[in-house]
């Protein structure tokens, strides 16, 4: 390739990235202008957003977060969220009396017998 040719292949590479840049912002500035609720934890250390349809967009960590265990951190993250995505009347309501449940499977794989070996054994 010689210099005219690399010049190029730069400007089309950057005009690429000016693109997504604007994507981007346009996609922040839609996340930013829609409905959001916005909650943190009681400790302060996990702050969550959730959109529209209880989509969680943000999950933020205080810098104290990290002095808790792994165990309480994670505790305290789940319950943010959840609590999140509750605040947007957007949570999954469980199956009402006459509702349409899911079909079984249709083939059930059987476990073998003890005088079969398990390599016989096949999904039909």
């Amino acid at each position: 390739m010689n210099n005219a040719q690399l010049i190029e292949e730069m400007r089309w590479q950057l005009k690429q990235i000016e693109e997504r840049k604007a994507e981007n912002q346009r996609l922040l500035a839609g996340i930013a202008g829609s409905e959001h609720t916005t909650v943190v934890s009681p400790d302060r250390t996990v702050t969550v957003l959730a959109g529209p349809g209880g989509v969680v967009s943000e999950v933020r960590l205080a810098p104290d977060a990290m002095r808790s265990d792994a165990v309480t951190l994670g505790r305290t993250i789940t319950a943010a969220i959840r609590e999140a995505v509750a605040a947007t009347g957007k949570l999954a309501a469980p199956p009402t009396v006459g509702a349409p449940r899911p079909a079984p499977p249709r083939h059930r794989r059987q476990a073998p017998t003890d005088d079969e070996p398990y390599d016989t054994v096949f999904d039909v």
